[in-house]
């Protein structure tokens, strides 16, 4: 639990000394962006064995400052497959099989870095920082009245996250910006006696307005 606490600290002091460097207040252009993208959802370590390998959505408003840096607001919504692990102390049984959800909403602030000198192609190392939402379902037995009901207790903590896309921009109106994204995050929350983490694999379009 420390361990994970103090790269949860680490990659957030990282961030506000990053964001801390760039002048914000100048900028090349005031172009926004909204991003948008579908991929995978893969935990990792023990948090695996609870959460399973599911699909991801994300989207979000980026905003282009000066020097190729930017800020994204990003929102994410994952549907997992759950099985619990550790049995309740007041039940015999295990609930396992069956849906819940890991929201995330934060911000990345990183750089659009050229590969080649057409600007086609770029990667974009980022760091992140926001708000966690984790369900965890449980099963309810009533032997008296007959009645087995389902809830589900939603946990709340912070993340912080390190990435890296790829982005091509097209010539294409509709697309604009195709881009691979790929993505590590640490959370506070404590889910089945393991801290939650993920790998985010996706792959999106940027739009530009």
């Amino acid at each position: 639990m420390n361990r994970a606490r103090n790269k949860c600290q680490t990659i957030i002091v990282i961030l506000i000394l990053f964001i801390g460097n760039c002048s914000l207040a100048q900028q090349d252009s005031t172009k926004i962006f909204f991003t948008s993208s579908v991929g995978l959802l893969v935990p990792a370590s023990a948090f695996a064995k609870s959460y399973q390998q599911s699909l991801a959505l994300n989207s979000g408003i980026e905003y282009g400052l000066k020097r190729n840096f930017f800020l994204q607001f990003v929102l994410d919504f994952n549907a997992v497959k759950y099985s619990q692990q550790i049995k309740d102390k007041n039940s015999n049984y295990l609930f396992q099989n069956t849906n819940s959800s890991v929201l995330l909403a934060g911000f990345n602030f990183g750089k659009n870095i050229a590969i080649v000198s057409s600007k086609k192609c770029s990667f974009s190392p980022y760091l992140g920082i926001g708000y966690a939402n984790i369900g965890e379902p449980r099963l309810t037995v009533d032997v008296t009245k007959g009645i087995i009901s389902q809830t589900v207790t939603r946990m709340q903590g912070i993340y912080s996250k390190a990435g890296t896309r790829i982005l091509y921009n097209t010539n294409s109106k509709l697309l604009q910006t195709l881009y691979l994204d790929s993505s590590y995050w640490l959370s506070n929350v404590r889910v089945q006696e393991s801290t939650a983490q993920a790998w985010s694999f996706l792959i999106g379009t940027r739009i530009g307005f």
